[in-house]
């Protein structure tokens, strides 16, 4: 469990290092930038992140769509991946959860585990 969002970026920091973009988080129906690397702010808002989540799979309608189409049981993240960035989206009852990092060769598992250690403190 961490005990505060910056312990969580600093958790992720420790695995991605200087390739760690962003780290947003959106409870309420609105996203708080947790960390946003100095070459990269500026360039999202919290607005731009509201549109990201109603568009993607992991909106509400949408996830519940996947959900019923795969008959896997609950999606737990989404994964894209762009030229130069990979972002992961965590879905929650409360909200989500992004986090975007350089398209580097980082390892994926350990990222994921410290997103859902974070998710199941914040749902």
């Amino acid at each position: 469990m961490f005990e505060s969002d910056e312990a969580f970026v600093a958790a992720l920091q420790s695995h991605l290092g200087s390739a760690l973009r962003t780290v947003a988080s959106r409870q309420n129906g609105g996203y708080e930038m947790l960390y946003t690397r100095k070459d990269i702010a500026g360039r999202f808002t919290p607005a731009d992140f509201n549109r990201i989540h109603d568009e993607s799979l992991l909106a509400d309608e949408p996830r519940e769509d996947a959900e019923n189409v795969f008959r896997a049981g609950v999606l737990n993240f989404a994964l894209y991946t762009f030229d130069a960035a990979v972002v992961l989206q965590f879905p929650s009852d409360s909200g989500s959860l992004f986090v975007a990092f350089d398209n580097d060769d980082v390892p994926l598992l350990p990222i994921v585990e410290v997103c859902t250690e974070w998710m199941q403190t914040h749902s």
